[in-house]
């Protein structure tokens, strides 16, 4: 069954991750999966966690293809040839034993809110059919499994508690703390982190360096950031905010503008977030990753001018104007002004 091409959880601008090919950063997983093909450490249910664009799904589509017999390509534990035939009909969606969970809903086209129990129950009614492969493998893969409702989960736990012959489940998970006990002691956990500089920095040979450390080691979300032009909006917020506190009008009409959008709205207020959290990091001597060359003697002057407190009450602020965009569909433009006339008074107050 062909399958989205945009999925409720990929980032925008970036491939299916059925269709990629290549994984940076995460060596210990990949061999810790390639080494239960051997059947020496094999399990039938898998529970990869990590941030949200750290490649949890590009390494289970890694996985699906060796399960369901990829021919293997040397460059890496895991890999496979992207001529297989098995890997083309993933990429196109369209392998018979793959089956996917998400929160789209294929025959309204519509993503939910959760994933709900009826895609959970057409996940687990596919592990009872006969597979089309000789190996008698399919694979089935949650994404993401705490977005499953209450009864999507507690419907999943009888596949897992009684696993199919051949069959592996694999769930992915941003936030594994909100899954059932007895969902994740049934699984074997992998942990995905974010990717050192240098691994990103080989992932990402095409994005500019400002934008990758806006990633934060997420190739995905880097990716995502990039087809917003994150660079340029985070130039525009750091002059902005440098200037504290006669900060530059121009700017903060700038980014109000480019806020208009609901991405770069959500992106902008993530740099803001992200900003202030490094400021209160900076005011108390602590170490912080720099964005910019030289943020650090910046961030630490406006935090300590501000006082213990003063970061933490210009970040409280944002989020509290970021949530009533969201409840309340305020104006985007407006409240980006708001979070950053904010932003001056909590944290360089004209007096």
């Amino acid at each position: 069954m062909s399958e989205e091409t945009q999925g409720p959880d990929q980032e925008p601008g970036s491939r299916h991750p059925r269709e990629v090919f290549e994984l940076f950063g995460h060596e210990a997983a990949e061999a810790e999966l390639a080494d239960s093909l051997s059947g020496s450490r094999s399990h039938h249910a898998w529970l990869i966690t990590g941030p949200k664009g750290v490649g949890k799904a590009t390494l289970a589509y890694r996985f699906a293809r060796r399960l369901l017999g990829a021919v293997p390509d040397p460059w890496s534990p895991l890999a496979s040839s992207t001529e297989d035939i098995v890997s083309r009909k993933i990429a196109q969606g369209s392998h018979a034993d793959l089956r996917t969970a998400t929160r789209l809903d294929p025959e309204k086209g519509e993503i939910k809110r959760d994933v709900t129990v009826a895609a959970i129950r057409d996940l687990t009614q596919f592990f009872t059919m006969t597979a089309d492969g000789a190996g008698g493998a399919r694979v089935g893969i949650v994404d993401c499994a705490d977005d499953m409702s209450s009864n999507a989960a507690n419907a999943l736990l009888k596949t897992l508690e009684e696993p199919p012959p051949g069959g592996t489940l694999i769930l992915l998970a941003h936030a594994p703390g909100r899954l059932l006990p007895t969902l994740r002691s049934r699984c074997r956990m992998l942990d995905l982190s974010c990717l050192s500089d240098e691994a990103m920095a080989k992932a990402l040979p095409d994005i500019d360096a400002t934008t990758r450390a806006l990633g934060a080691g997420r190739p995905g979300r880097a990716r995502a950031l990039a087809a917003l032009g994150a660079a340029k909006l985070y130039g525009t917020l750091s002059r902005h905010l440098s200037g504290l506190p006669r900060a530059p009008l121009d700017e903060a009409l700038a980014l109000a503008d480019a806020c208009s959008d609901a991405d770069r709205f959500h992106a902008v207020f993530d740099m803001m977030e992200d900003w202030l959290a490094r400021a209160g990091r900076a005011g108390l001597g602590l170490e912080i990753s720099e964005i910019e060359p030289g943020e650090s003697v910046l961030l630490a002057r406006l935090a300590a001018g501000a006082g213990t407190d003063g970061a933490a009450k210009a970040w409280s602020h944002v989020r509290g104007v970021r949530t009533k965009v969201e409840a309340l569909n305020f104006d985007r433009s407006l409240a980006t002004l708001e979070a950053l006339r904010a932003i001056r008074a909590d944290l360089a107050p004209i007096h």
